[in-house]
């Protein structure tokens, strides 16, 4: 019996929920201790030892202390049976698997274990002989089987990204119900909603999702969609262009590296129910590369600490971790529209502690809404924050009143706020403002339903004169010898949309200023540096120093 280890290190009776994690992820079967004696493992593990389940182990040999263990693994039969698995999945759905070697380098382990595995599936070898002085790199591709496709459907692997389903625990909203468990059920109780933002931001993923087929010579047809425009061309250019510029660094060290588009990663053996949607995800040896498109520009987003990148990295280990020995994470946040390239990497080790002391019980609490409402950065796109009592008391505890009762607050004049009063108010101010404008509008909409509020009623609005027929105005106003035409120049983005991107630049670039923007209060934690005001006492430091 030849043993592969697959998880090593110093363990000790706190590693036990780690343990368990990996074993059920890569279906680890056996342990080898420190004395190099290799036996079968019982599950669930003892709390101070592990349980062994192999005849061929002595009477008294019934368990061994974590201590004593160096190495959990596979044996290397039941690698093959895995490995072989796959590619038959592979080969039934049309998939025709070609290994290029370089010529100047021999095959990896894992490329190896591959062309093994297709030739004992397909009975011929998969190996590919380069002509003479070609130098060429493991690839996979994939043939599409013989089909019919409707003219209404995509040929595209993956459900439109509009239609897709989602997890009640998602990984886009795990922030959100990481810190404030409860909010996942409360949120059921709203419908969903659209936004412009949101639609954008699903045609530059659909069109990105084109770009990366066209690339790796999938099928694919071009999305239609109105927001499709030169900016977005661009941007999700260089999307594809950042994806593969990953695969390619990848396929330095690991020739058989390859690029997953659209994956849909199950991570519900962590959190119920809990999975999501990879945009790209790169496999190379002991490495998951898991890449993620925002196209969105209000907000910078970090990879580091991520909890949905993370997610991700869980639902990709667990999709691949029986084949590779995945043993670090690279997550890659690209925001084309901020410039903001964000890495993080992190181990399994470190990813697996997490999800087993954080999000496995968070997310028990969350299926069951259970836990405390908590507000915070992450209430900014929760459906149940106009209605959330946590988040009102928050924001009514930012405001200084001078009233002795909460239903008729009087508030103070600014100038008798103390200083920590004054910047309690601004850190909050933008959260306040937000947060009464979504009541405001959850409200008018129930009003609409025909809810009622004490002491509310919905009553008209005020409108404004318009003119009914703007060209009847006009010829009346030119009979009368009146101009009635205003002539404007148009803005910088929509002359931008009818030059072009490039001709703008060459064009119009020089004729563009950026003045300064106007002084703002914010919070020290802003990255923004801190301005200096120009006032008596600085205007003569200055004309000293001078």
């Amino acid at each position: 019996m030849t043993y592969l280890p697959q998880l090593s290190g110093s363990f000790t009776p706190a590693d036990r929920e780690t343990i368990q994690t990996n074993i059920a992820i890569h279906h680890l079967t056996h342990v080898r201790t420190k004395a190099g004696d290799v036996w079968r493992v019982r599950t669930p593990l003892n709390e101070k030892s592990v349980p062994l389940n192999d005849a061929s182990a002595p009477p008294s040999k019934t368990r061994v202390t974590y201590e004593q263990v160096e190495s959990f693994g596979i044996t290397q039969k039941q690698a093959e049976s895995a490995l072989d698995d796959v590619v038959k999945d592979l080969t039934d759905s049309g998939v025709t698997i070609t290994i290029s070697p370089s010529s100047h380098r021999a095959l990896g382990e894992v490329t190896q274990a591959v062309a093994n595995s297709v030739e004992r599936v397909t009975g011929a070898s998969p190996i590919e002989t380069p002509a003479a002085g070609q130098a060429t790199v493991a690839q996979h591709e994939k043939v599409a089987p013989t089909q019919q496709v409707n003219d209404s459907e995509s040929p595209n692997s993956s459900p439109q990204h509009g239609g897709r389903a989602h997890a009640i625990l998602s990984a886009s909203g795990a922030s959100r119900w990481l810190n404030c468990p409860p909010s996942a059920r409360l949120e059921e109780h709203h419908p969903d909603t659209t936004s412009d933002a949101a639609d954008q931001g699903t045609a530059a993923h659909e069109l990105a999702e084109h770009k990366l087929r066209q690339l790796q010579g999938l099928p694919t047809t071009r999305p239609k969609s109105p927001w499709h425009d030169e900016e977005m061309d661009d941007y999700t250019d260089a999307y594809a262009d950042c994806v593969m510029a990953e695969l390619e660094a990848a396929k330095q060290n690991s020739p058989a590296a390859f690029l997953s588009i659209e994956e849909r990663l199950d991570f519900s053996h962590i959190v119920p129910d809990g999975f999501g949607t990879g945009d790209a995800v790169i496999i190379a040896d002991d490495t998951a590369i898991i890449i993620d498109l925002k196209y969105g520009k209000g907000v910078e987003v970090s990879a580091v600490e991520n909890p949905q990148m993370k997610l991700y990295a869980l639902g990709a280990l667990h999709l691949y971790g029986m084949i590779y020995n995945i043993q670090k994470i690279k997550m890659v946040i690209f925001q084309p529209r901020r410039n903001n390239t964000s890495i993080f990497e992190t181990t399994v080790t470190d990813l697996l502690t997490w999800a087993e002391t954080v999000v496995k019980p968070t997310a028990e609490l969350a299926m069951a809404g259970e836990g405390q409402l908590t507000p915070g950065s992450w209430c900014g796109f929760c459906k149940h924050a106009p209605q959330c009592t946590a988040l009102a008391a928050q924001h009514f505890q930012a405001i200084p009143t001078t009233s002795a009762t909460s239903l008729e607050p009087t508030t103070p004049a600014p100038d008798t706020l103390t200083d920590q009063q004054i910047a309690q108010v601004i850190e909050h101010s933008a959260a306040i403002k937000k947060w009464l404008t979504s009541v405001e509008k959850h409200a008018l909409t129930q009003a609409h339903n025909g809810h009622t509020y004490p002491g509310l009623k919905l009553v008209e609005g005020r409108s404004v004169r318009k003119w009914k027929d703007e060209h009847k105005v006009a010829e009346i106003a030119e009979a009368h010898g009146i101009d009635p035409w205003q002539k404007k120049l148009i803005g910088i983005t929509d002359m931008t949309k009818l030059m072009g991107k490039k001709e703008f630049t060459e064009q119009l670039g020089d004729c563009l200023i950026k003045p300064e923007g106007a002084p703002t209060l914010v919070p020290e934690s802003d990255p923004r540096p801190a301005l200096t005001p120009d006032n008596a006492e600085t205007y003569f430091v200055a004309i000293e120093a001078a």
